[in-house]
């Protein structure tokens, strides 16, 4: 990596990563320069798990980059932090500034929209935390674990509370079992903005 002329459009900006499991995109971000706060579920183990991969990130990115590098900087603040979809947002949001006003520019949840049951807390979460300007980003596939239409449901339930919603070009991978369907591995993305 090193410095480079070309500054990457994530440098400085914030990032959140919602229902983050491994934390992949939160990791990447971090990578780019973002300042990424990290959660999951309050569940000790997730979230012992996430710490531990965010210090492993920082280290490697210490290895190689000038201690004065705005990556480095901002990697060195990354958070983890418990948090369930639709509870109150003040820890979140006082990670990312001590008076607990700013809004994320940047949302991620990836994989978590197979479970319409929680699509009200998801998108509550998400209208508590996104800044005016700022977009969020929920990639998925269809697990089969409900109905296709109800998982879609997101894209209205966003439009009936106000957000812009647009769908991207979907993306083929494989699936990672043979027995598992094409449509598992085939990866949505809905776009939320204000």
């Amino acid at each position: 990596e090193g410095p480079s002329e070309h500054k990457h459009p994530l440098l400085g900006t914030s990032f959140l990563e919602l229902g983050a499991g491994a934390g992949v995109p939160g990791w990447t971000a971090m990578r780019c320069g973002a300042r990424v706060i990290c959660t999951d579920q309050a569940v000790a183990d997730r979230i012992r798990c996430l710490a531990e991969c965010a210090e492993r990130n920082y280290c490697e990115m210490k290895d190689i980059l000038p201690e004065n590098d705005e990556r480095l900087v901002n990697a060195a603040k990354t958070t983890v932090y418990p948090y369930n979809w639709g509870d109150d947002v003040h820890e979140v949001s006082h990670a990312l500034s001590k008076d607990g006003k700013e809004r994320f520019d940047v949302i991620v949840g990836a994989d978590c929209v197979y479970m319409p049951w929680l699509h009200d807390q998801l998108l509550q979460s998400i209208d508590m935390l996104l800044s005016d300007r700022g977009v969020a980003l929920l990639p998925f596939a269809l697990h089969g674990n409900a109905k296709d239409c109800d998982v879609w449901g997101i894209a209205d339930k966003a439009k009936t509370m106000g957000f812009k919603v647009a769908i991207l070009e979907k993306q083929q991978l494989t699936p990672q079992k043979r027995c598992m369907e094409a449509k598992q591995g085939l990866v949505h993305t809905v776009r939320l903005s204000r």
